[in-house]
């Protein structure tokens, strides 16, 4: 995985927030969102990875589309373990991308669709799940693809790669493996944010959780266009 050095010496000169994300207070900060994130993909990677055991080869292909799916799905699995805490992992992408704490939000929800099954219309879709030997590359993907939808402007894909510990290329074919594990269904409006921020809250708990949430809702908001609109209707 590159080093601090290395990722500095790579990164593009992105402009930081000056007084105007004062709204950003101390409980829209990367460690709080960074942290509880944390604590609930560990949780699922340790239920997935016991399910797994205990019904290995379940997965079965019954027509070209699920077979593609599993292809894709297989690409994730590098059969390495990441070498770092799961917070640690994280806070990589705050710290070397500035990945704002709404990405790691819509990362989140994009990887909950993907456990419940992305369908197609026509029934259930392909269920993915985060365990110990996909979690490297399927959460820099998410967190690439929830950033690219989130943000205005963004780092290169190789920039992303190295942050995650992963090459250009592989992150490239990820990306698309993943978009069409999601069927391109990206959009996420204000009210499943503000559900998932709910969720966050709970997580948090004793205090902290609903300024946590109503932070992230206005930032969402503010990148979404709908912040002007918000506040002429509240007036």
């Amino acid at each position: 995985m590159a080093s601090a050095e290395e990722l500095a010496s790579d990164a593009h000169v992105f402009p930081r927030g000056g007084d105007d994300d004062s709204t950003m207070s101390a409980a829209l900060s990367p460690p709080v969102v960074v942290s509880v994130l944390a604590s609930l993909l560990e949780r699922h990677i340790a239920r997935n990875g016991r399910a797994l055991a205990a019904s290995p080869g379940s997965t079965s292909c019954h027509d070209e589309v699920a077979e593609e799916d599993a292809r894709r799905i297989a690409a994730f699995d590098g059969g390495t373990v990441l070498d770092m805490g799961m917070r640690e992992f994280l806070e990589r992408f705050s710290r070397y991308a500035h990945v704002s704490p709404q990405v790691y939000v819509v990362a989140y929800a994009y990887l909950d669709r993907l456990r419940r099954g992305v369908g197609d219309g026509a029934g259930a879709g392909t269920v993915v799940r985060v365990v110990s030997t996909n979690a490297q590359r399927l959460l820099t993907a998410a967190i690439l693809v929830a950033s690219k939808f989130v943000e205005d402007r963004n780092y290169k894909n190789s920039y992303f790669a190295a942050v995650g510990g992963l090459s250009a290329a592989e992150l490239g074919e990820l990306e698309l493996d993943f978009l069409f594990l999601m069927r391109f269904r990206l959009n996420v409006s204000v009210s499943v944010f503000r559900s998932y921020c709910r969720h966050l809250e709970r997580e948090v708990g004793h205090g902290g959780g609903y300024q946590v949430e109503r932070c992230l809702e206005m930032a969402l908001l503010v990148c979404s266009g709908e912040a002007p609109a918000a506040a002429a209707a509240a007036q």
